[in-house]
């Protein structure tokens, strides 16, 4: 009893360091994606600002073309007042031991933010 006991601990402790460790990789890609995304966003922008005329359509479509390049993410772009451009990303990654007790994915999400006009 005991031994099938330690067997189903250390099974979920597996499953637990390998799809933790899946986990943390697409959480460190989908924060590298946003990042990229809002550079490109803000190097796009900088010659408008140089120029003292509007980036943000330059910016927002730096930004929408730079996403295109990372698959497996899916991208949301949020302009508030005050000229920053957020980034938000989300992805998940499929399991390869917790589907064993019903959980199939796991949840990755990253953001940045690049500032592309001063109000």
């Amino acid at each position: 009893m005991f031994a099938c006991g330690a067997i189903l601990a250390l099974l979920i402790m597996t499953g637990l360091l390998v799809d933790g460790a899946a986990q943390l990789l697409a959480r460190q890609r989908a924060e590298a994606g946003a990042a990229q995304v809002a550079r490109f966003a803000m190097d796009a922008a900088a010659p408008y600002m140089v120029d003292g005329q509007d980036p943000t359509s330059a910016a927002l479509a730096a930004a929408a073309k730079a996403a295109t390049r990372y698959s497996g993410l899916s991208f949301e772009f949020r302009l508030d007042a005050d000229g920053a451009l957020h980034v938000d990303t989300v992805t998940a990654v499929e399991t390869q031991f917790l589907c064993l007790i019903g959980i199939k994915t796991l949840p990755a999400s990253g953001h940045a933010v690049a500032i592309v006009f001063q109000p």
